[in-house]
């Protein structure tokens, strides 16, 4: 009998929080529908061993798959080559699932058609395991459960990969990989799909939970410094995938994407101007965005955020107060 659906749980220097990650996953009444792979990305024994001693317990459930260190994108592409299940879902493996909100997932799943599953997730503090906040997509006429045209919703919402699960043909038909050795694909995950999801339903219960305030997470500010490279280098990737796809789409998907790639050109002026004021920053900026303007000026004219909208509206003169207010906002100094 096929699973209904395959988590892949991406493992890098997580033993700390995979035990709990994977306890998550075992509430009795839906276990056996699912297929949990345990993606180890050259992160060591540790992290095998903990896999094994699920395997062993649990054999028709958890998968140990070893591999050499390629990132997170790289997890995730080997999670939906192995991937068996009906649907598709990626877990980090310093997240966990709701139980209540998990159990009625699958339970939707085993009558489901849709392309995309939306479900709202849960974040909470790692220090004090406190709930931070709740993040929900909402729109106007929204039904739970109602199977819904993609074009009917998409420029209502944004979809992040926390709340997504998939049809794992879908994204076995995508054609695409994500870059490999690179934070921030999770843009990539979200977009690369969408020319192929025609429908969509949104559950009322939040599935995901969301560990914030690791210092090691690659949206903490200075490891987003720190691998600035790499976000260039996924903004450069979507930029390419929306052009090569733009054409081809629906209005309402190409304006979907051109927002969701506005979304991470955002990012990466965040990034800039999150360094101590310099000349070299303000130029990044300025040439990006000229680029973005002459190049993609519809992904250029979908950016959404007000702070970016007055820096292009001074020409870029405010820079200097513009970076000091993200340096505080974001506690750099």
């Amino acid at each position: 009998m096929q699973k209904l659906l395959t988590i892949s749980v991406a493992a890098y220097k997580v033993e700390r929080y995979l035990p709990e990650t994977l306890d998550s996953f075992l509430i009795p009444s839906v276990r056996e529908q699912l297929e949990v792979l345990i993606i180890n990305d050259g992160s060591g024994e540790a992290i095998s061993e903990i896999a094994r001693e699920y395997e062993k317990k649990y054999p028709q459930i958890f998968r140990l798959i070893e591999k050499e260190n390629g990132g997170h994108g790289s997890t995730v592409n080997r999670g939906i080559e192995e991937a068996q299940g009906k649907y598709f879902k990626t877990v980090d493996g310093d997240d966990r699932l709701e139980a209540e909100g998990f159990a009625a997932l699958l339970d939707y799943l085993e009558e489901a058609t849709e392309d995309l599953i939306v479900t709202d997730y849960y974040r909470f503090d790692d220090e004090s395991g406190e709930w931070i906040d709740t993040i929900r997509h909402r729109f106007e006429g929204k039904r739970y459960g109602y199977s819904y045209a993609f074009d009917e919703i998409c420029n209502q919402i944004y979809i992040n990969m926390h709340a997504a699960t998939f049809r794992t043909e879908v994204l076995k038909k995508m054609g695409r990989r994500l870059d490999e050795h690179c934070f921030y694909v999770d843009a990539e995950y979200m977009l690369y799909p969408i020319p192929l999801v025609e429908t969509a339903a949104f559950l009322k219960k939040p599935v995901y939970e969301y560990r914030l305030g690791i210092a090691t997470q690659s949206m903490e500010i200075k490891n987003m410094q720190k691998n600035c490279s790499h976000h260039e280098k996924v903004l450069e990737h979507l930029l390419d995938f929306y052009g090569e796809e733009c054409a081809s789409l629906s209005p309402g998907k190409r304006r979907y994407v051109e927002r969701g790639a506005a979304r991470i050109l955002v990012s990466q002026i965040k990034i800039y101007l999150s360094f101590e004021p310099a000349g070299q920053w303000k130029q990044k900026i300025k040439v990006l965005d000229k680029k973005l303007k002459k190049d993609f000026p519809e992904v250029y004219q979908a950016v959404e955020n007000a702070a970016v909208k007055w820096l292009r509206k001074s020409r870029y003169h405010i820079y200097p107060l513009a970076s000091r207010a993200c340096r505080k906002a974001y506690r750099c100094e």
